[in-house]
């Protein structure tokens, strides 16, 4: 139904063909032909891009989560294409590290290691049971396959790196002066890591803050630093500084990246938790004092103790106390309103959690307190009623994990002041071919906490009921097949719904590899939720909001060093509205032979009725950046991304990309609005390695 809507928008809407419709059909013709090549022409291997899975999940990620932190992932798993582990003594445990495998995966990969022997080449990797090629080609860019892995051993290495980007057209904010500082965005960091110790420190200035001036005479408007030190042979662990907690599976407390709903219905499980190093630049999903982590025998103690100043909007009571009536979190300290903002609340965090790990079965018991210098007062609404207010909130939990062969049990329970929630799922690989996945959750209304991201429908860990099932087959060799259905339903009512609710979200997604080089991807996901209207009488219900989405994805190689992928994206919205919106984009790669040089570019053509009907698509970025716009309107998409390796020392990179709208004579509003219809990046970057 969407394809056959689209080609009535595209061809038979009117009569006469102009200049925009000529467009349209240009980009038709290219998607079309690009598939036609990836039929005909024989191709060689490339190291080009062997990571479109990993990007398809992390940009699923992003578009149902904006918030997610895939920096803070990409800087854990950058390191480990640099300094891959050895598949042949590697241990379950540090496999977790790879999230994109499952833990019956994991577990399949030590299985063939012990049945055959050591694996001396990436290729044995589609051998292992529940891989298929695309999978066993992910795995092994971060695995070693090298003969002797006696002396392997993480070797010292500097890095330091500086970043500049900028929006090229003047918005309103720096034309009235609201803005204290530049446009400029500029990014620093320093890392150090070796085989026991590692350490860092990132500065950060967003647009429209000052640099060594106004506010921030110190310099960055934000810095972030740590120092870790492992010893018992990488088993334990001391931080001092800025970290992230990861424990269980995210109903207590979790920060950082999170796996949310993907096309991989095998990525329902949190596994690698613990404590990290914080690396990333979201300003505020952290920890920053001193952690441990201790094993000692079959147990490990993790305890852990913070202070942080939060930015908060400071209100006043009738007797003049300060409250706070949120925590901001976008990090952004231009104007003198987010300034006075800017770390106004002190907060104090402990915890402590207790594992006990034996074979296959992990269990875990953990406290979370936290409290501030003052109150939390919400908004006298109803959606606020069992939201956490007051001064210190407490959570404790109980997790666990359990693998028996092919069968993975793992959840987790917890409780809060006056609530409690329960996160459990399983996993099932009957057959090689075959696998099943469900989980289960029920959080009370009452349940609230604030350091968490679990899986489930709403962005907070409160008032959600619901039952996600999905399956993962091959039914041959080339051809994978992800499909899951979610029910969810909430007792009382949100911030986006007049009263409770229940709702619905499928998903199909095939994966064919049409040979080494070449792979199709198509997706249909559809979501069904209830959303607050407003009538003229001021009275508040809910309406169904229904959104759908379909996508086809052609990638592949031409030769050893060129790479084509296209894409058509489209989104149906309806609600008291019915809107469509589309995008055609074709990218072309290139890695010359020496591979000092790397390229990406972009054309793209996007049209929707309106922001609901928006379409996101993922653009290759810079080292550290992940970056997945949304786009809607009409116009046109282009960037050019490149990257040149001078030496061992010294990388580059530049990208430049512009956005034109029609039929528009502003974007934006407000500080943000843009006099003129294109917008415009540039992006600069310097790596130095010793």
């Amino acid at each position: 139904m969407l394809a056959c809507q689209l080609f009535y928008r595209l061809f038979l809407n009117g009569t006469q063909v102009n200049s925009t419709q000529a467009m349209k059909l240009v980009w038709v013709i290219l998607f079309v032909s690009t598939c036609g090549i990836c039929n005909n022409i024989a191709l060689a291997q490339s190291g080009l891009d062997r990571t479109s899975e990993l990007q398809i999940l992390l940009e699923q990620m992003v578009s149902q989560n904006e918030e997610n932190d895939i920096q803070q992932m990409l800087d854990e798993l950058i390191p480990l294409l640099e300094n891959p582990m050895p598949i042949n003594s590697v241990s379950e445990q540090e496999l977790s590290e790879l999230f994109f495998l499952s833990p019956i995966q994991q577990y399949a990969i030590i299985k063939h290691r012990d049945v055959y022997g050591d694996s001396l080449s990436p290729y044995e990797l589609s051998l292992v049971e529940g891989f298929d090629e695309n999978t066993a080609k992910l795995a092994s860019l971060f695995l070693s396959f090298s003969a002797d892995e006696s002396n392997y051993k993480i070797r010292t290495k500097h890095e330091l790196l500086a970043r500049t980007t900028s929006l090229l057209e003047d918005q309103a904010g720096y034309t009235d002066g609201n803005f204290e500082g530049s446009k400029q965005r500029l990014y620093f960091r320093y890392r150090l890591t070796s085989d026991k110790v590692s350490a860092g420190f990132t500065g950060e200035k967003d647009p429209g803050e000052t640099f060594f001036a106004g506010s921030n005479s110190q310099g960055f408007d934000y810095m972030s630093a740590f120092a870790s030190y492992k010893f018992n042979n990488g088993r334990s662990q001391i931080i001092a500084g800025d970290y992230v907690v990861q424990w269980g599976q995210g109903l207590s407390i979790w920060q950082g990246f999170s796996i949310g709903k993907t096309s991989d219905v095998q990525q329902i499980a949190r596994l690698n938790d613990g404590i990290k190093p914080y690396s990333s630049n979201d300003e505020n999903n952290f920890m920053r004092g001193l952690a441990a982590q201790l094993r000692f025998g079959d147990f490990r103690l993790i305890p852990f103790v913070s202070y942080k100043r939060y930015d908060a909007n400071i209100d006043y009571t009738d007797n003049g106390e300060a409250v706070f009536t949120s925590l901001q979190t976008s990090g952004l300290h231009r104007t003198d309103s987010e300034i006075e903002d800017e770390k106004s609340v002190e907060g104090l965090t402990t915890g402590i959690k207790l594992d006990y790990i034996k074979g296959r079965l992990k269990v875990g018991l953990s406290a979370v307190h936290t409290s501030f210098n003052m109150q939390m007062q919400r908004a006298d609404q109803p959606y606020n009623r069992y939201l956490f207010a007051g001064d210190a909130a407490t959570n404790l939990s109980l997790s666990y994990q359990y693998r028996l062969n092919r069968l993975f049990l793992f959840g987790e329970t917890a409780t809060s002041t006056n609530g409690w929630a329960s996160l459990n799922g399983i996993m099932f690989q009957p057959v090689g071919q075959v696998s099943f996945s469900a989980l289960y959750r029920n959080i009370g209304k009452k349940y609230n906490v604030l350091y968490s991201s679990a899986m489930t429908e709403s962005s907070r860990v409160n008032d959600e009921q619901g039952l996600f099932v999905g399956v993962r087959i091959s039914p041959m060799s080339k051809l994978t097949v992800n499909a899951y259905v979610d029910f969810f339903s909430f007792d009382w009512l949100k911030y986006t719904t007049a009263a409770p609710g229940k709702g619905h979200e499928y998903l199909l997604q095939a994966t064919y590899q049409l040979n080494h080089d070449w792979t199709i991807n198509g997706r249909y996901s559809s979501e069904t939720k209830p959303v607050k209207v407003t009538d003229s009488g001021k009275f508040s219900r809910n309406e169904t909001q229904k959104r759908q989405t379909a996508r086809l994805q052609v990638d592949g190689q031409v030769g050893e060093l060129f790479t084509l992928r296209s894409r058509f994206e489209s989104t149906d919205y309806s609600h008291q509205q019915h809107s469509f919106g589309y995008l055609i984009a074709q990218d072309f790669g290139y890695q010359s032979k020496n591979e000092k040089l790397k390229s990406w570019a972009r054309f793209a053509y996007f049209n929707t009725d309106d922001y609901d009907s928006r379409v996101y698509a993922y653009e290759n970025d810079l080292l550290y950046q992940f970056y997945v716009p949304s786009f809607y309107d009409e116009g046109i998409r282009s960037y050019l991304n490149l990257r040149y390796k001078a030496n061992r020392h010294w990388q580059f990179w530049m990208k430049i990309g512009r956005t034109w709208y029609n039929s528009v004579e502003s974007l934006g509003s407000g500080n943000t609005e843009i006099a003129g219809n294109t917008r415009t990046e540039m992006k600069l970057q310097v790596l130095f390695k010793f």
